[in-house]
């Protein structure tokens, strides 16, 4: 608590505010060039059990893992072609969910300048929940890393597999170092609700997935956003807000840059994020996030909008 620095984490997040700007980065960045910088670098000097150590050092050979260079155009598909192979080929190196959407620059942060490609890839992977039901202690942190490189590594070789058919791809990971917040374009391209507690809610997964990103300028066509009733789900639960031991998870939604959205308190999860070197209470709480309870309570919000039946949300 020493280091939480005089900026307030929602002041920086822009909360309150009701004129939109571009984000600007709270943590996980160059740590000498944010407030909460040695916060952070505390966070990274503490000990760090087995399971953690290993994530960590698999998903630096995953990034010490070149990638394949441009090549030639040898093919050439309609849009439409491209993104159903790009669907399957992401499938096939092992995500769980993909997503195309037209990068919108006002995803970058304000440090940044943005990208130039037109496009971007979402990549999903579901995380081991009974691992996960172990929250805040460190094995549910190593399976948040075990995911977050697995993701990587999707990313880094669906890259390869874009460049060989001739196009620029770029991989980026999860959380560190991000040049662009990646939570808006999974929406955008249909991988669910904003939760009450910040995170998206998928249909199929609740909370408990991670995510990682592609930029190319490969030409591929948009996805729809996803919309089932799990923001309304969201005002009418309190689940991840009573759970949330700091009390940052807020009843109501608040201006954000200028849109109004659920948003998390920074200023009290910072502190107990760092104290528990992680934490993802929220998200495993979540109803959404129980194994085979997402697709029922899809199914029961239908019926509910249509007037035939009443949610439970205990």
């Amino acid at each position: 608590m020493a280091l939480v620095p005089d900026a307030s984490g929602n002041d920086i997040n822009g909360v309150g505010e009701q004129e939109f700007r571009r984000p600007s980065p709270v943590y996980w960045q160059e740590p000498d060039t944010i407030a909460h910088g040695e916060m952070q670098k505390w966070f990274g000097s503490q000990g760090l059990i087995d399971d953690v150590l290993d994530a960590l050092e698999r998903r630096q050979v995953i990034y010490d893992t070149p990638m394949a260079a441009v090549a030639e155009k040898q093919v050439k598909n309609e849009p439409e072609v491209w993104a159903q192979l790009v669907k399957a080929a992401a499938l096939d190196r092992g995500a769980d969910l993909v997503g195309i959407t037209a990068f919108n620059p006002d995803w970058t942060y304000d440090r940044f300048e943005p990208p130039t490609d037109p496009w971007v890839i979402m990549i999903g992977g579901e995380q081991d929940y009974e691992k996960m039901l172990h929250v805040p202690d460190q094995i549910a942190g190593a399976e948040v890393l075990n995911l977050y490189g697995l993701v990587l590594k999707t990313a880094r070789t669906l890259c390869s597999w874009i460049r060989e058919q001739g196009y620029h791809a770029e991989p980026f990971g999860s959380p560190t170092h991000a040049t662009f917040v990646q939570i808006p374009p999974a929406l955008e391209c249909g991988f669910g609700e904003l939760g009450k507690h910040g995170s998206i809610i998928n249909r199929r997964y609740g909370s408990n997935f991670r995510l990682s990103a592609i930029l190319t300028d490969m030409p591929l066509v948009a996805q729809k956003s996803d919309e089932f009733g799990a923001d309304d789900f969201c005002a009418n639960c309190k689940i991840c807000e009573k759970a949330c031991v700091p009390g940052a998870i807020r009843s109501n939604k608040v201006y954000v840059r200028g849109v109004e959205r659920w948003s998390v308190d920074f200023d009290k999860c910072i502190p107990y994020f760092n104290e528990h070197l992680g934490c993802s209470i929220c998200t495993t709480v979540c109803p959404w996030s129980r194994p085979g309870v997402a697709n029922n309570l899809v199914q029961k919000l239908a019926r509910k909008r249509n007037g035939q039946g009443v949610i439970n949300f205990s």
